[in-house]
């Protein structure tokens, strides 16, 4: 089971759930022992990866039970629903189920965040400690991302007030100007800098960790002014020993 501070999320993505809920419910008529399942996939039955799945199966509501799994009504609506709306629907709620998943769509207003915003958002929101934030912040961008292409725009509850605001992403990491601004409506910090963007609450903590990524752009780009320095002189040298024009030394 992951778990991010006081949030339980899968540790499978949403496609993969569906998929062997599908197989539970077309092979075993919806009913599976966890020894039957680890069968079905390949596993052992105590492995930490077997836990992980049928975890995340229970994460999105597809299963009950312990020793012996049950196909949900949610899961039966995922699969086979009445309708295309019904199963937009079901899947919207399979997302809800998952708490930091949910608290994340309403943070960022159903955007995906650029990674700088997601890191800050998920400090705010779990409390956990940063290197632990950082290792597990590509999964549930990535749940993230599934979310919102399943519940679009909807607006599941109000904005909390230190919520971040729409985010554009630039395409690649140019280097771009940087700028930053503690606006008077929003007392809160905007940094655009080096294709990374941060908007935080103005705050102590949040000045350092503005701070802190300017002084990792500011390395960036001084070792990215020392590697083209040593080309351009390779480049010289190179130059002045092909047409013989270095100095030579009396011997």
């Amino acid at each position: 089971m992951a778990k991010l501070g006081p949030y339980n999320y899968p540790d499978i993505r949403f496609g993969d759930a569906v998929e062997i809920a599908g197989r539970i419910l077309s092979k075993f008529k919806g009913v599976v022992s966890v020894k039957g399942l680890a069968w079905e996939l390949g596993m052992a039955e105590g492995s930490g990866t077997l836990f992980a799945k049928v975890a995340a199966l229970r994460d999105f509501g597809f299963v009950e039970g312990r020793g012996e799994l049950r196909i949900t009504p949610l899961a039966q609506r995922v699969l086979h629903p009445s309708s295309t709306e019904d199963g937009q629907g079901a899947r919207g709620e399979a997302f809800q189920r998952v708490e930091l998943l949910r608290q994340l769509y309403v943070r960022f207003e159903g955007e995906v965040p650029d990674d700088m915003s997601l890191l800050v958002g998920l400090e705010e929101l779990t409390k956990a400690s940063r290197d632990e934030i950082v290792r597990r912040a590509p999964l549930i961008q990535k749940h993230l991302t599934d979310a919102v292409r399943v519940l679009g725009r909807m607006k599941l509850e109000k904005k909390p007030e230190h919520s971040a605001p729409e985010q554009n992403v630039p395409a690649g990491r140019e280097r771009t100007g940087t700028a930053v601004a503690a606006s008077p409506a929003t007392t809160g910090i905007e940094l655009s800098a080096g294709g990374r963007t941060l908007s935080v609450p103005l705050s102590a903590e949040y000045i350092d960790v503005a701070i802190g990524l300017l002084t990792t752009l500011k390395t960036e780009l001084a070792d990215s002014d020392d590697d083209f320095d040593d080309d351009q002189a390779s480049i010289v040298t190179a130059a002045d020993i092909e047409y013989g024009t270095t100095d030579q030394l009396d011997v």
